[in-house]
């Protein structure tokens, strides 16, 4: 099995589970080093491979290298994501065209289009978010008043997407896998703000049972991943909502990132990482579903220094707290400038907690260096 992309662990563990059973190869590091487009290099040693030690699949481990994967499992008619699928799912302004009609969405042009002759004259369009092509992460992404986009954008090189702003309130995002084209399992969570605003330590939660937003937000998750029209996989879709309607942000056919499979795994048993790996090797994810309910309230939150420069918590302290089951290792030095969304000092996985207990924790968390003890008395439901 030929695997793309970086040395994730997740993957890595995942991966684990087939082994007994599936070998995993990995291509020249040279021929992949621009692995995220299927381009001669790539093609040239897939080539190779397949002519001398023959491949039954191709496993992307991020979305980076998903389209390089599909185009080589629409090549040698393997399983998993075509390339057709799989660039609805990498392309931001595909995803647009084919999920635009379906689901509620924010008008959409290329650069091009955008400064040639768009939005309209005297169209309610104040602000625009302008993203790459093809990114994860909010890497990139920006948001401003259209006239200062246009004058931004003509100074850029390559294209761009540029999208109509929505006034949000609350940012969801839909997590699970599907089956016969079809939602299996489902995970309904809210940021605790939206992606944009994420200066300093910000985190996710599982949604509330009660919640009135959740019966829509599970319509709209089947439709999406009905329209993509793929077989089996996981999802991670995001929904924007602005006080009185929900709109669709982005749809991914993987694992989100940032810890997310490891928070399901602790609190409902899931393995999101394990049905992403065996979608792409041909088998169903069935067995990889939840097998117990998360405990109200339970999320994860990613510790980055604060807006002032001061640090979170440090990690073992962190840990030492009332409601949290888990402190995860980060991709940034402690003080380090978070550079998007995903980078973080360290998780931390909490379970069972009151709503004030929640907040509590977080201010706890983000809580000045040398600020001094952290009352335990944080909240823990029941």
């Amino acid at each position: 099995m030929l695997v793309l992309g970086r040395d994730k662990e997740w993957a890595r563990r995942a991966m684990d589970r087939f082994s007994d059973t599936h070998e995993f190869v990995r291509l020249p590091a040279e021929a992949e080093r621009h692995g995220g487009l299927p381009g001669p290099d790539l093609l040239s040693a897939a080539d190779e491979l397949m002519a001398r030690r023959p491949f039954a699949a191709v496993v992307a481990t991020s979305e980076s290298t998903m389209l390089a994967a599909g185009f080589l499992r629409s090549q040698y008619g393997l399983p998993g994501l075509d390339y057709a699928q799989t660039l609805l799912v990498t392309n931001k302004w595909r995803m647009r065209g084919r999920l635009g009609s379906a689901v509620p969405s924010p008008r959409a042009w290329l650069s091009g289009r955008f400064l040639a002759d768009g939005p309209e004259e005297g169209a309610d369009v104040t602000e625009v978010v302008v993203k790459p092509i093809a990114s994860s992460a909010s890497r990139d992404v920006r948001r401003m008043p259209v006239e200062r986009a246009r004058a931004w954008l003509a100074d850029q090189n390559g294209l761009w997407l540029v999208e109509e702003a929505v006034a949000v309130e609350r940012e969801f995002h839909c997590d699970g896998a599907f089956h016969d084209g079809r939602v299996s399992w489902l995970v309904i969570s809210e940021y605790d703000r939206p992606a944009l605003q994420t200066a300093g330590t910000w985190g996710t939660s599982f949604l509330r049972g009660d919640d009135p937003l959740r019966p829509r937000l599970a319509e709209l998750s089947h439709r999406v991943v009905e329209e993509v029209g793929a077989g089996d996989g996981v999802f991670h879709v995001e929904f924007l909502y602005d006080g009185a309607r929900l709109t669709f942000g982005e749809v991914g056919l993987r694992p989100a990132g940032a810890g997310w499979g490891e928070l399901l795994r602790v609190t409902t048993g899931a393995d999101i990482w394990g049905a992403f790996v065996a979608a792409q090797l041909g088998m169903d994810g069935l067995g990889f579903a939840p097998v117990r309910p998360a405990a109200e309230i339970s999320g994860m939150l990613w510790a980055r220094p604060n807006p002032d420069g001061s640090l979170p918590l440090p990690a073992p302290e962190a840990g030492r707290l009332p409601g949290v089951v888990l402190v995860g290792e980060g991709n940034r030095a402690r003080g380090a400038d978070p550079t998007n969304s995903c980078d973080f000092e360290y998780r931390a996985y909490f379970e069972g907690l009151t709503p004030e207990g929640a907040d509590r924790l977080r201010a706890a968390i983000t809580a000045r260096e040398g600020a001094g003890p952290v009352t335990a008395e944080i909240g823990t439901a029941g």
